[in-house]
């Protein structure tokens, strides 16, 4: 089924179905598109510079 599909994936992930070893940071990175994830950390970075909130899809602050 997986190679049935392959020629339609866009390589992103879904944060839905990340969770364990496979909510490791560069799937929840795949879970965005490149320009939201790079805002999300410069977010981060403003609200959340010591990483609290990092026990879920975390997105690390930008440096």
């Amino acid at each position: 089924m997986r190679d049935a599909l392959a020629p339609w994936s866009t390589g992103g992930r879904a944060l839905t179905f990340l969770s364990g070893e496979h909510a490791a940071p560069d799937h929840v990175r795949a879970a965005y598109a490149p320009g939201d994830c790079r805002r999300l950390a410069a977010l981060k970075a403003v609200w959340d510079p010591a990483d609290v909130f990092r026990l879920n899809h975390d997105i690390p602050p930008a440096a």
